[in-house]
């Protein structure tokens, strides 16, 4: 997937989620009925607690505070692999801190990242089970850990999966 795609889908997972609320403020038929059918769909298959959505307009988001937050964490995860070249070195000398931290997971054993990445998320299920009331801040930072590491074990296979397509293809 080209760079341009990948931002394509970011900048849509980031911007779509408070436009369906708008959509429904408009109360004009077809556009009013496209954000609610993006709410519907939204918080039935993907979040697990939309009763959490922030409210735009009188209308919730289509998805809870902490899927939102989970595409922050996305944008965060592409923006350090961007920091970087080809050879994994940084792009500009201030941001090579964060550069050699990205550099000491992407070192690790594949198993390791993904365990690594999978913990926030068991944090959602403690939230989701034994915190009902959190509060909505905390949601998105929650969300924005786990999409930030989510990002990062992704982003770490991809170039494997590349080669491995390309492999196949030859």
């Amino acid at each position: 997937m080209t760079q341009n795609r990948v931002r394509a889908i970011l900048v849509v997972l980031f911007v779509g989620p408070p436009i369906a609320p708008l959509f429904q403020a408009t109360r004009l038929p077809l556009v009013a009925d496209t954000g609610t059918l993006a709410r519907d769909l939204l918080s039935h298959y993907i979040c697990p607690t939309p009763a959490k959505s922030y409210m735009l307009l009188g209308f919730p988001m289509a998805v809870c505070a902490r899927c939102w937050g989970a595409t922050i964490g996305l944008w965060a995860a592409w923006l350090a692999f961007q920091a970087t070249n080809d050879e994994g070195r940084p792009r500009k000398a201030w941001i090579g801190h964060v550069v050699v931290r990205l550099l000491r997971y992407l070192r690790l054993h594949w198993i390791l990242q993904l365990a690594m990445s999978v913990l926030p998320f068991w944090l959602w299920a403690a939230e989701i089970t034994w915190w009902p009331t959190a509060p909505y801040w905390l949601l998105l930072l929650n969300g924005a850990f786990a999409g930030l590491w989510a990002g990062l074990f992704f982003g770490s296979i991809r170039s494997g999966i590349i080669s491995a397509s390309q492999d196949l293809s030859e």
